[in-house]
Formats: C-alpha cells, structure tokens, sequence
C-alpha cells in the first residue's frame, strides 16, 4: 500500500487519525508498530527521491504521522485544558514548575551575584570605617565586654576587637595555625591601633610591634604605684627575632634560603616589644582565658607598628590599663 500522493498538504492538516492512517495506506486498526515501520518505509522512499516534490512528500508524511500516532489530538486536548486552567503571568501551575525546575540555577546563581555585589557596594561606600582595633592574638580566648566599655568611653564609635586563637609554636600535641595567622596578619595590616598577645606568640609578631618606651614611662606617672608595678615591660632584640625565626624554620624542614644568615649581622640591642601582665586577676578582668596547658596565663599589649595613629593607640593601650 502507498501513500495517496492525490491529498493536498491543506487537506493532510484537516485529517481525523482514521483518515491519516488510510494516507498512509494503513488499516484503521494499524498498532503503533505498524505505524512505526510504514513511516520508517515511506520516510526512506521519499529521501532517495530528488526535488522540491521529494521535500513536499517528507512534510505531508510527517504531518499525516502525527496525525496518525494521535499526537495532534493530545496537543489539542492539552491546549483546551490550559484554556481552561488557572495562569499566572501567563504561565499555568504546571508550566511555572517546568520552568522553574530549568531555570532555578541561573536565578540563585543572580541572587549570589547580587548579594555579594551588595556586599562590596556596603563595604566600599556605606559602611563606617573602623576607628580603633585592638588584635588579640595568641593562644587564648576573650569574652566581649571590657574592651568594649574602654573604647566607648574614649569616644570610639567603630571599634574593631577581634580574637585570633593561635597557637605560635608546637607544645605537645598543639600545632600553629597557619590560615588563622594569615587572618590575624591581614587584620594587623588593615593599621589596627594594639596588639595584644601572649608570652609565647609574642616573638613572633616582633616584626609588627613597635617600641613602647615612652608609653612605658607615661604610664610610671600616671598609674598607682601598686598597679603599675605589675605591669613588666618585655624586651626583643632583632638578633633574638631572627635567630628564633631561623631555627622554627630548620625544626620544620624548611629549605629556604635565610636559613642559613649570618646572625651578627643583626641588632642585638634590646626593643620594649611590650608590657606584660601577669596577675590572674586583671587577665580574668580583660576577659582572657589561657589555653597553654603547661604555661601560666599572660597577658601582652603592644603598639602595632601599621597603627594609623601611634599616640592614638598609646591612649587605648593606658585607658585599658587604668580600668583595671
């Protein structure tokens, strides 16, 4: 049986599924595997044939096919359905979860975008910069509070006071962490006013501390005698620094090429790095706690060397000191 080459394209269209079976030379009770391979047959008659025609041929079948195979009728039905179904912003129920079901990714990946750019945009030109930073670095934690009220009342309205629990060398089985010193040095470089750090993390940071000298003898005056005598200054030489840093480096294995320096050709002259606290009391005050498990709890403040105001930072440093 062949296709009836005599039915026009226009009448093709207007076919019920009977009449398309019977263009296709097929029963009106052909399965769908019949339909299947007569396709199939006629599809491969007309593509070895040349010509407009040939083209014309292939169209009219496949116009008759889904005609034939009831697809037509179920787009109809489906489209009387939607006619009928509730919308949306011209999309139905269903339509709306096919839609979102592709397109969900592209809107969280806009939402990221928007909020980080709402971020930057915050950061960059509304959100008010830090006027003060007191660094605490070291292996100990430090309870909010009493920085807090020491900078209010120095008129402070932007603090930054952050917490860095390190661990500066190996004890044990503590280990140093270096992504959390990477942290704790780009908030130094960010010109935060006072370092504050322990005894054993200190030489570490000697690079970052400046002298406290003056602000030591300041203090001599304005302090209670009491008080005052249990503050400790702490001294570094460069010598010290280098040759401490140079033997951390070889206990790790460390190839590098200062390894190796000539260690005389540092100062040794002694630097007031710091003022230490030692007494339980005004650690517990300052809100410390101590994590070295074999060393008492100390107590370490420093002027950071990228402070934007060095006299500044001196007035947090003796505000701090006369509260407790």
């Amino acid at each position: 049986m062949e296709a009836n080459d005599e039915v026009t394209s226009g009448q093709i269209a207007s076919m019920t599924k009977e009449e398309a079976l019977e263009y296709m030379g097929l029963p009106a009770d052909a399965d769908k595997e019949t339909l299947e391979n007569r396709f199939w047959q006629l599809s491969k008659k007309y593509r070895s044939m040349k010509g407009d025609e040939a083209e014309q041929k292939l169209a009219d079948l496949s116009a008759a096919y889904d005609i034939a195979a009831g697809n037509r009728d179920m787009r109809v039905q489906a489209e009387e359905a939607r006619a009928h179904e509730k919308k949306f912003l011209g999309k139905t129920k269903e339509e709306w979860k096919t839609y979102v079901s592709y397109t969900w990714k592209y809107y969280v990946g806009a939402l990221i975008l928007i909020i980080v750019s709402a971020s930057l945009i915050w950061n960059f030109f509304f959100k008010p910069r830090e006027d003060c930073g007191i660094i605490s670095i070291g292996n100990f934690e430090n309870a909010p509070g009493y920085y807090d009220g020491v900078v209010k009342d120095l008129g402070f309205k932007y603090p930054n006071l952050s917490t860095f629990c390190y661990v500066a060398v190996s004890e044990k089985e503590q280990q140093a962490d270096s992504y959390t010193n990477q942290a704790a040095v780009a908030t130094l470089y960010s010109g935060a006013n006072v370092i504050v750090t322990d005894q054993a993390a200190m030489p570490y940071f000697f690079e970052y501390l400046t002298d406290c000298t003056n602000l030591y003898r300041s203090l001599e005056k304005i302090l209670p005698a009491e008080k005052f005598a249990k503050i400790k200054p702490v001294y570094l030489s460069e010598r010290e620094y280098k040759k401490m840093i140079v033997e951390y480096r070889k206990s790790k294995g460390m190839e590098l090429s200062d390894t190796n320096v000539d260690l005389s050709s540092y100062s040794d002259a002694k630097i007031m790095t710091g003022l230490m606290i030692e007494d339980a009391d005004m650690i517990k005050k300052l809100g410390y706690t101590n994590y070295w498990p074999d060393k008492p709890a100390t107590v370490i403040f420093g002027i950071n060397v990228l402070s934007r105001d060095q006299d500044e930072s001196a007035r947090i440093i003796t505000a701090v000191l006369q509260g407790l």
